[in-house]
C-alpha cells in the first residue's frame, strides 16, 4: 500500500511540475546534505516542507554554471592573442621599413661617416660635418671609406687640449675599424700600426680636399701665436715663400708650471722635425709663462709659409702638417715612439742614445738665452769656472729640487734627497778626480800639505761646488760649505723673511707675503700677482687673462730656472736627482760621451737610487 501511494504521488508530481529540471535545481539539489535528500525521497510530507516540490526553487549566486546556456558563446582567449601578435608585427615592419629607406637616403647621397663615442661610425652628408674638430670617415671616388680629420675652418689656431685628445683617440678607433672591415678580426686588423707605418685608409686633410671630400678652406696666412723666427726678425722678405711640404708645430700649452716639462718636449719636437724631415714652428698662444721671444732668441727661419691651420693635426703621425703639444705627448712620444728609437740591442741607458740624440739637436737649435741674459752667463762662467780650471781645480755643479717634485727612491718618496748624499758624491767625484790622479811627489807627505806650491792643495783650495736650487733655504744651511757658490745671482728667488725685510711687514697679524720656502710649488707659481682674496681659489691654467704684474713675476721665475741650468751645465761634473726634469736637461747640457759614453768619466751623476736617465716621462 505505502509503495503505490509513493507512486502515485510521483506520477502527480511530475505531471504538475514538467519543467521543474533546472539547472539551479540540479545544483541546489546536488548541495543538499546524505540525510535530507535521503528523508525526502521516503516522505513527501518531509519533501513538501523542504521545499523541493516547489514550481520555481531559487538560483545559487555563489556557484558558476556547469553547462553553457543555449544562445551565448563562451569568451575566447585566442583574438586577444591574435590582436596582440598583429601590433607586434605592424611595429617590427614599420621600423625595418624605416631602417632600408634611411639606408637608401644614406647610400644615394653618398655621406660621409663620423665617429661616434660608442666606437661606431655612421654615414652623414657632406654638408652635415661635424661642427667640432673631429676624425671622420669618407668615401672616395672608388666608393672606399678612407678616413681622415675635418677642422671647421671657424676654430682658432691653436684648438683647446681636449680637441687634440678628442682627435688622437677618434683616430685610433676609426683606424683600427676600418682594417678589421677590410681584414677581418684578426690579429694583424687588431695589432697597432709601427711609428712610421702608413695607415692605407688614412688620406691627408689637403688631399681630401682635393679630392672634394672635404670643403675647400681658404690660407689665412700665419696664425697669429706663432713664433717669429730669426728671417722675420731680421725683418727679411718672405713674399715669395711657398707653403712648407710638412710641417711639426709646438704648442707651448701645457697645464704643468713647471718649465723644464715643456723645454724637453719643445727640444724633442725640433730634433724629431730635423729627423723627419720638417718644417719647424712653435706656438705660445696660451703659455702660462707668456712669450717665448722674453726667454730666448728666435728659432732658425723656417724659410717656407706655415700650412693653414685646419691642415694642422695632432693624428696620426703621418700626417703632412703635424701638431704637438701637452695634450698628445702620449700619442707623439709614446710606446710606438720608443719601440721605433730605443735601441733593443743595448741595456739601460744606452738603449736611449738616439733619443738622447733627438734632444741635443734641439738643445744646440734652440737653447739661445735673451741677449742681456746671455751675456750675464757668459761673464757669469767665467767669473766662476776660469779660475778653478787655471789651477787644476774641479767644478762640480749641484742641482737640488725641492717643492712638488719628490725622488723616485722609495725611502725618500715623501721627502727629499739629504744634501749630506749630494755632498758625499762630490767628495767622492773630487777624490776620483784630483787625489788619486795627483799623488805628491815629495816623501814626506806633511811637509808637502804645508807647502803653497804643492799642485794638490791648489787643486784643493780652488775646486768648487756650484749650487742651483728652487728652495732658497738651501743655499744658507751649513752642510754645503764654504767652497759652495751660488750658480746666479742676477734673479733670486726670495724668502719670506727677505721680502718682508726688503718690503716692510704692515700688518704683524696676517701673512701677507709668501716666499719660497720650500721650493717650487704649482699653486704659488698660479698665484703670483693675484689678488691675496683670489690666492687660496683653484685656478685655471688655460686662463688668458692673467694680470701683467703677475705674467712679470713668471716671467723672472722662468728666467731664472734657465740661467741656473746653463750656468750649473757648464761645470766639470754635475750631481742631481734624475727624478727633476732640470736634472735631465743638464745631462742633455753635458753631453752624451761625457756623461753614459764610452769611457766617459761620469760628468753627469744621479743620486736618487739606481734609476737611469730616461727623455720624456709621461
Amino acid at each position: 500500500m505505502l509503495n503505490q501511494a509513493t507512486k502515485s504521488f510521483r506520477k502527480m508530481h511530475a505531471r504538475r511540475n514538467p519543467n521543474n529540471l533546472t539547472v539551479g535545481s540540479t545544483a541546489s539539489y546536488s548541495q543538499l546534505s546524505p540525510s535530507i535528500t535521503s528523508a525526502t525521497l521516503l516522505s513527501p510530507n518531509l519533501a513538501s516542507r523542504r521545499g523541493l516540490l516547489d514550481p520555481s526553487p531559487p538560483l545559487s549566486p555563489s556557484l558558476p554554471s556547469l553547462i553553457p546556456r543555449h544562445g551565448k558563446k563562451q569568451p575566447s582567449t585566442s583574438h586577444t592573442r591574435l590582436v596582440k601578435r598583429l601590433v607586434i608585427g605592424g611595429c617590427g615592419v614599420a621600423v625595418l621599413l624605416w631602417l632600408i629607406l634611411r639606408q637608401m637616403y644614406a647610400h644615394h647621397q653618398q655621406q660621409t661617416t663620423q665617429f661616434e663615442d660608442a666606437g661606431e661610425w655612421e654615414m652623414v652628408g657632406g654638408n652635415l660635418l661635424p661642427e667640432e674638430p673631429s676624425a671622420v670617415v669618407v668615401q672616395d671616388a672608388k666608393g672606399k671609406p678612407r678616413w681622415t680629420v675635418s677642422i671647421p675652418p671657424s676654430y682658432e689656431f691653436p684648438l683647446k687640449p681636449q680637441h687634440y685628445r678628442d682627435i688622437c683617440g677618434q683616430s685610433m678607433e676609426l683606424q683600427a675599424q676600418l682594417r678589421e672591415e677590410a681584414q677581418g678580426k684578426s690579429g694583424l686588423a687588431r695589432r697597432m700600426l709601427g711609428y712610421y707605418q702608413k695607415d692605407q685608409y688614412y688620406i691627408d686633410i689637403g688631399d681630401a680636399e682635393a679630392q672634394a671630400l672635404l670643403p675647400q678652406t681658404k690660407a689665412r696666412g700665419r696664425p697669429k701665436g706663432f713664433v717669429d723666427d730669426s728671417a722675420i726678425a731680421n725683418k727679411e722678405s718672405t713674399q715669395t715663400q711657398q707653403v712648407c711640404d710638412s710641417t711639426l708645430t709646438y704648442v707651448m700649452e701645457t697645464t704643468d708650471a713647471g718649465f723644464g716639462n715643456t723645454l724637453m718636449r719643445l727640444w724633442m719636437s725640433y730634433g724629431l722635425a730635423v729627423a723627419e724631415n720638417r718644417t719647424f714652428f712653435i706656438d705660445d698662444t696660451r703659455w702660462p709663462y707668456g712669450k717665448y721671444s722674453t726667454f730666448f732668441l728666435p728659432p732658425p727661419a723656417a724659410g717656407c709659409l706655415p700650412p693653414p691651420p685646419s691642415y694642422m693635426t695632432p693624428c696620426p703621425h703621418s700626417a703632412r702638417h703635424l701638431v704637438v703639444s701637452g695634450a698628445t705627448v702620449t700619442s707623439t712620444f709614446g710606446h710606438a715612439f720608443t719601440e721605433e728609437y730605443e735601441d733593443p740591442t743595448k741595456q739601460y741607458v744606452q738603449r736611449q742614445h738616439r733619443i738622447f740624440a733627438l734632444l741635443r739637436t734641439g738643445y744646440d737649435a734652440l737653447f739661445k738665452l735673451r741677449a742681456d741674459d746671455a751675456t750675464y752667463v757668459l761673464d757669469r762662467t767665467r767669473t766662476l769656472y776660469d779660475p778653478i780650471a787655471a789651477s787644476g781645480g774641479l767644478s762640480i755643479g749641484l742641482h737640488v729640487r725641492r717643492g712638488d717634485k719628490h725622488p723616485y727612491e722609495f725611502q725618500y718618496r715623501e721627502d727629499y734627497i739629504p744634501l749630506a748624499r749630494y755632498m758625499d758624491t762630490a767628495r767622492d767625484l773630487y777624490i776620483s778626480r784630483i787625489e788619486s790622479n795627483a799623488a805628491p811627489k815629495s816623501k814626506s807627505k806633511s811637509k808637502s800639505t804645508r807647502t803653497p806650491e804643492n799642485p794638490l792643495l791648489a787643486r784643493h783650495t780652488s775646486s768648487k761646488l756650484v749650487l742651483a736650487s728652487d728652495d732658497p733655504t738651501v743655499y744658507e744651511t751649513g752642510e754645503l760649505g764654504p767652497n759652495t757658490l751660488r750658480a746666479q745671482d742676477r734673479i733670486i728667488l726670495a724668502t719670506k723673511a727677505a721680502l718682508e725685510a726688503a718690503q716692510g711687514k704692515t700688518n704683524p697679524w696676517i701673512d701677507e707675503i709668501t716666499g719660497w720656502e720650500g721650493g717650487f710649488y704649482r699653486d704659488v707659481f698660479f698665484s703670483l700677482g693675484q689678488p691675496s682674496k683670489d690666492a687660496q681659489a683653484p685656478h685655471d691654467p688655460a686662463a688668458a687673462n692673467v694680470p701683467q704684474a703677475a705674467l712679470n713675476l713668471r716671467e723672472l721665475v722662468g728666467r731664472a730656472y734657465l740661467m741656473d741650468l746653463a750656468v750649473v751645465g757648464r761645470a766639470d761634473a754635475v750631481v742631481c736627482t734624475v727624478s727633476s726634469v732640470g736634472c735631465r736637461i743638464l745631462a742633455v747640457m753635458v753631453g752624451w760621451e761625457r756623461a753614459f759614453g764610452k769611457g766617459a768619466k761620469g760628468d753627469w751623476v744621479n743620486v736618487d737610487g739606481e734609476f737611469d736617465w730616461r727623455g720624456i716621462v709621461w
